[in-house]
């Protein structure tokens, strides 16, 4: 399993479509995401097809019932939802709604796996896979994050101080508020200013 700006990015068997969604998700929210899961030999909680099983899914990890964490799972299901066609999403799940190519929506979604209140998930159409998709990564620079910043959830993502940032020697494991001060602090010239 992987690590890309300490998240666990488990891209190991995806189709490189994917991959590109989960890594560039990773560097975009360095400080935010706790991990993103891709491919998983598995079913659906019902016992039917999952796209995870074919590597063409991924799971973005966020809290619904935290509110930084919903501003941005919000953000991506809106994404996912908006430019759906041009990323070849074939459905989005997050927070008890549903979008799908097929039946549209959003719409309330109560269906395997519960509502997912802790990631967002996004199943990708089996069309050219192999071909990494075009623009998402500007979709992020220019339209995800600044509305994040802008709503006050993350002001500064890179040290991560409004976000769940992660110490960079030891992978996922989340810094407190004060060592997130003290890491801002320091980038900025300013020791001994709190304890």
């Amino acid at each position: 399993m992987g690590h890309v700006n300490g998240m666990i990015v488990q891209s190991e068997g995806s189709r490189p479509h994917v991959v590109y969604i989960m890594k560039t998700l990773a560097t975009v929210f360095p400080n935010i995401i706790w991990k993103i899961g891709g491919k998983v030999a598995r079913t659906t909680w019902g016992g039917g097809f999952s796209a995870h099983s074919v590597g063409r899914a991924c799971d973005i990890y966020l809290d619904a019932n935290d509110p930084l964490d919903k501003r941005l799972g919000d953000l991506l299901f809106e994404t996912f939802v908006t430019h759906g066609y041009n990323f070849k999403v074939d459905h989005t799940i997050w927070d008890g709604r549903i979008w799908s190519q097929s039946d549209g929506g959003p719409s309330a979604y109560t269906g395997s796996g519960g509502a997912h209140k802790d990631h967002v998930h996004v199943a990708f159409v089996d069309d050219h896979l192999d071909e990494l998709p075009t623009g998402f990564s500007w979709i992020l620079e220019q339209y995800v994050l600044p509305r994040y910043v802008a709503d006050g959830a993350a002001a500064d993502r890179s040290d991560g101080l409004y976000g769940k940032a992660f110490d960079p020697k030891t992978p996922n494991v989340r810094l407190t508020h004060k060592q997130r001060h003290k890491i801002m602090l320091k980038k900025m010239g300013m020791t001994g200013a709190f304890p």
